[in-house]
C-alpha cells in the first residue's frame, strides 16, 4: 500500500516540507492541511490510514479525530520539554532560560503531553526578544522535521520514545500569557524592558490601552 502523510502547517512552509518528504521517498503520497476542517477532510479521504505530522501549527487536533488515525501522528512543538503549552518563547525569556529548543512528540488528546521522540536544544542568546527567538527556533524546527520526516517517509512504524526526556509538569496557557503581558503597577524599568522582550507587540498593545 502506498504510504500517505498529511502535513499540518501554514501555507508558507508546506511546499518545502512536501518537497523534502518526496525527496526521501518519491512514492509517497503527501497531502497538506492548514486547519482542522481540511485535516478532517484528508483523514476522511484516507479512512484514517495516514500519518499526520504537525509542523509549528496552532491547530489542536481533537481526540475524536486522533482516535481514527491508524498510524502514530507527530507534532513538532516550538520549545524544549521544559516549556509545554502556549507561547514558550515568551516564558523562556521571562524566566531567563539559558537554553531553548524544539520538541517532536506523539500527538495525544492532551496537548504537549505525548511521548517525546526528538529534542533539539540550543543556547538562548542573551537579551533575546520574542520574535528573534522564534525565528531562531524555526531554523531548528526545520532540522527536527528533517529527522521525523525521514523516518516517517521510510516506514509506518512508530519512532522510539526518548525515555530520558519528560515534559515539565506545568503547562503554560494563553490566559497565563495574557496575564504575563500586563505590566504590574510597581514594575521597575528593568522589569518593563524584560516584559517588552518577552511579549513584544502584545505588551505594547497593553501599554497603549493603559495610556
Amino acid at each position: 500500500m502506498q504510504r500517505q502523510i498529511i502535513i499540518l502547517t501554514a501555507r508558507r512552509e508546506a511546499p518545502l516540507l512536501q518537497q523534502f518528504l518526496l525527496e526521501q521517498n518519491p512514492f509517497l503520497r503527501v497531502g497538506v492541511a492548514h486547519n482542522l476542517p481540511s485535516l478532517t477532510a484528508a483523514v476522511d479521504r484516507y479512512e484514517g490510514n495516514v500519518r499526520v505530522i504537525s509542523f509549528l501549527a496552532g491547530t489542536i487536533v481533537p481526540a475524536a479525530l486522533l482516535s481514527r488515525l491508524r498510524i502514530t501522528p507527530y507534532n513538532i512543538h516550538p520549545g524544549s520539554p521544559e516549556y509545554p503549552g502556549s507561547h514558550p518563547e515568551s516564558f523562556a525569556i521571562w524566566e531567563g532560560a539559558e537554553t531553548f529548543g524544539v520538541t517532536a512528540h506523539e500527538m495525544t488528546a492532551r496537548v504537549d503531553a505525548g511521548p517525546i521522540v526528538a529534542v533539539c536544544r540550543f543556547p538562548a542568546p542573551p537579551n533575546s526578544e520574542r520574535v528573534a527567538l522564534a525565528d531562531l527556533t524555526y531554523a531548528h524546527a526545520v532540522n527536527v522535521f528533517s529527522l521525523v520526516g525521514a523516518f516517517c517517509a521510510d516506514t509506518d512504524a512508530s519512532m522510539p520514545h526518548m525515555e530520558e526526556e519528560q515534559w515539565a509538569p506545568h503547562k503554560r496557557t494563553n490566559k497565563q500569557f495574557q496575564a504575563l503581558c500586563q505590566m504590574p503597577a510597581n514594575a521597575s524599568l528593568d522589569e518593563a524592558a524584560l516584559l517588552w522582550r518577552a511579549c513584544g507587540e502584545d505588551y505594547i498593545g497593553r501599554l497603549a490601552a493603559q495610556a
